[in-house]
């Protein structure tokens, strides 16, 4: 069954809700798709005009109405700030009143329509009047048509994403080194990102996932009307799913190519795609693990990085992302150089 994990943390603080991406693919499609929809009853959108909202002073609630009440997250307090056009941090530095003061002030000057994505008791976006949601449970409804509700999945939903990751069958092996082809999405409903389908590489022996996140690997679609969205997303899932038997062709000719200096290599890496300092130290605690002088290895650094439980969801995206470009690039020969 899936499992939930509810952390009990400030509402203003971004929160861990359910799985993990760096397990076995145990969970089933259908499992997922039935309890996104049990927290989609505790949500509503909501479009109010500005001079409908007001800041309680005292505790920096967002007043809807002014009868009801809500909890802004973090995400959408930056959001709100945003539409405002008040600097975020300035605004947390802020004692109540002045915080108070200033958005409420602005609220008014404002006099515009914002939608509102609230859960329970709390507000998770603040958005323009036009955004257009697409919904998680929307998503994984039409890949159940695709592919059915026992499919294999692991996933990680938090405030901000949802990402998942369809494992499908094997596709190459070396000995106990099985990669099996896959499709990898992400999507969000509170603005933080565009929905992306990608053709992904699954390694059983690390449970390490290789997302092939750019040009012809991938679709991605901006929250804007819904048109043809379902048959354009279908297609998507059938087109990463047939992509990534060659993007693990590719993951496994990089055997072949040799890497002098491997650490040398990552350092590079590291400067060149802006690693931050958490994340090129879980490449280089990950390369200890399994080192090698082969492309394989590097990579296989940057995606078993991916896995690590100290860096957050976006540096690990950002880590799979980035073993899948350098796969890309290395059929030219310059995968370094780009």
């Amino acid at each position: 069954m899936v499992n939930a994990v509810l952390e009990e943390q400030p509402v203003t603080a971004a929160r861990h809700i359910m799985g993990r991406l760096n397990v076995r693919p145990d969970a089933k499609l259908g499992e997922l798709r039935e309890r996104l929809a049990g927290l989609a009853c505790e949500q509503r959108d909501a479009v109010i005009s500005t001079r409908e909202l007001a800041m309680a002073p005292a505790d920096g609630q967002l007043m809807v109405g002014g009868s009801e009440r809500y909890e802004l997250r973090r995400h959408a307090f930056g959001q709100l700030a945003a539409k405002l056009g008040i600097p975020a941090p300035y605004l947390r530095r802020c004692d109540p009143e002045l915080r108070s003061r200033n958005v409420n002030r602005w609220l008014r000057e404002a006099d515009r329509d914002l939608l509102l994505r609230l859960e329970g008791s709390e507000v998770r976006a603040v958005l323009s009047a036009t955004y257009r949601p697409i919904n998680h449970g929307e998503i994984l409804a039409w890949l159940e048509s695709r592919l059915g509700q026992n499919t294999p999945v692991r996933f990680e939903l938090t405030d901000g994403f949802l990402d998942l990751q369809v494992i499908g069958p094997a596709d190459s092996s070396s000995g106990r080194d099985v990669l099996n082809r896959g499709l990898h999405l992400r999507n969000s409903e509170v603005g933080l990102a565009r929905v992306s389908i990608s053709a992904m590489v699954y390694r059983v022996i690390c449970l390490n996932g290789l997302v092939m996140g750019g040009g012809r690997w991938a679709f991605t679609r901006r929250h804007v009307g819904h048109g043809e969205l379902a048959d354009n997303v279908r297609r998507a899932f059938d087109h990463a799913i047939e992509l990534s038997s060659q993007a693990a062709t590719a993951f496994a000719g990089t055997r072949a190519i040799t890497v002098k200096e491997p650490e040398r290599a990552l350092e590079r890496i590291v400067t060149r795609y802006e690693l931050a300092e958490p994340e090129a130290a879980a490449v280089t605690r990950a390369f200890t693990v399994e080192p090698g002088h082969t492309l394989y290895a590097v990579i296989n650094a940057l995606t078993r990085a991916g896995n690590d439980a100290t860096l957050d969801l976006q540096s690990r995206h950002k880590l799979q992302s980035l073993g899948g470009r350098i796969t890309e690039l290395s059929g030219t020969g310059k995968w370094l150089d780009n």
